[in-house]
């Protein structure tokens, strides 16, 4: 192994592949990439790799178009014409009921038009044209985005992989960075992040992005760094389970993705695979202490509760038995958005987490930003709302909907 690169990239999901693609797409510098299994085998890998543009943070919405743009044409955004991301334009749904929330969907929908999404205010007759499975009685206001859809996550983060090896990239897989390794000479460079430590020995590093998201505070504990170093991250990680069910007839591909903000933990539903539907929450999940720890069986007073609004919202799954269940990790920040930027306090470590459920759909977009900022070129989205240093300045990135991955 070679013992020294420009920037070495920790965590090889869709976002620190697409830094490391777009780092040796932008420049000659020397790239490593390293994972602690195979490539996607972590968050990414678990992801239910929903594409929308709808955010009510501006900057969101900003990175969501340019990486939509990128899941459309994603052979001509790689350079290359066999890497596939499996997206599937099915179109996004997003339902309120009456109140504050239809308001604010109105409202928030006008904003994203300002800032060039393809989105609009459209009737119930309009929405059961676009999806005839939906039960619309209690729903107030709907939005409609006709560009999104659903992609493939795996697909997406080997295609990244792939173009990033054609350029150079050195991806190394089943090689955890285990530590950060820190200058220690007690002068001027104490705590400068100079590298890593892996199973195979020292790798120097100009840079070090970590972009292990829900393993961030791990990395952070294993290298020595403090304990308030450690609770400055602002990072909690929480459990999701993700549900399948089926029904008599085949819930085709083609159906669009849809948002349900009606119900209290904002269920979310698009195709799965074999004709099945496959359902999410929005909400916090189940708090978790360590991301290598967690359980993979599905809680049943969930799966009954979900069983139940999605019989009541399409009424064709009523009783629709479980066909299929899976769990991942949430990396979540106090304002469910994530941290880009140099770690405070450690120079040579810049910092991607705390995606909070908007890591895939963004990733397309945040690698590049990310890239021009580590080569010192102005990113095409300004990444400053997303500085590490938000929490303690209370400049929170709050979205219109309350907590959760809506924002």
């Amino acid at each position: 192994m070679r013992t020294g690169y420009d920037f070495v990239i920790a965590g090889g999901g869709v976002v620190g592949a697409s830094v490391a693609f777009h780092l040796a797409e932008l420049s000659d510098a020397s790239v490593a990439l390293f994972d602690r299994g195979e490539v996607c085998s972590g968050g990414t890998g678990r992801s239910c790799a929903i594409i929308r543009s709808h955010y009510s943070v501006a900057s969101n919405t900003a990175l969501t178009l340019r990486s939509l743009d990128v899941f459309r044409d994603f052979r001509e955004a790689l350079g290359e014409e066999d890497v596939k991301c499996g997206f599937v334009n099915s179109g996004y749904l997003i339902l309120s009921g009456p109140g504050a929330f239809a308001d604010r969907l109105a409202d928030n929908l006008a904003r994203q038009r300002a800032l060039g999404a393809d989105t609009t205010p459209i009737g119930r007759a309009e929405a059961r044209e676009l999806h005839a499975w939906l039960e619309l009685g209690d729903v107030a206001a709907i939005g409609w985005e006709p560009a999104s859809g659903y992609a493939d996550p795996v697909a997406t983060t080997l295609g990244y992989v792939t173009a990033a090896r054609r350029r150079g990239v050195a991806v190394f897989e089943n090689t955890p960075v285990e530590r950060l390794r820190l200058a220690s000479n007690g002068g001027p460079s104490a705590g400068h992040v100079i590298g890593v430590t892996t199973p195979d020995g020292v790798v120097e590093a100009e840079c070090v992005v970590s972009a292990v998201g829900p393993w961030t505070r791990g990395l952070y504990a294993d290298s020595g760094l403090s304990d308030d170093a450690v609770e400055a991250l602002h990072l909690q990680v929480s459990r999701h389970v993700v549900l399948t069910f089926g029904c008599a007839s085949l819930y085709g591909p083609e159906l669009p993705v849809v948002k349900d903000l009606t119900v209290d933990n904002k269920m979310y539903f698009r195709p799965a695979d074999g004709g099945d539907v496959l359902a999410g929450t929005g909400d916090f999940g189940d708090p978790l202490e360590d991301p290598d720890r967690m359980t993979a069986a599905a809680p049943g007073d969930l799966v009954s509760l979900q069983q139940a609004q999605i019989g009541a919202r399409m009424p064709a799954f009523q009783g629709a038995r479980l066909t299929d269940s899976w769990v991942g990790p949430y990396d979540i920040t106090p304002d469910w958005n994530p941290v880009l930027g140099p770690a405070p306090g450690q120079p040579g470590l810049y910092l991607a987490y705390g995606f909070s459920g908007h890591g895939f759909k963004m990733a397309p977009a945040i690698g590049r930003c990310v890239a021009q900022s580590l080569l010192g070129e102005a990113p095409d989205v300004d990444l400053e709302p997303y500085r590490p240093e938000r929490f303690e300045e209370e400049a929170l990135l709050l979205g219109a909907y309350g907590a959760g991955s809506i924002s």
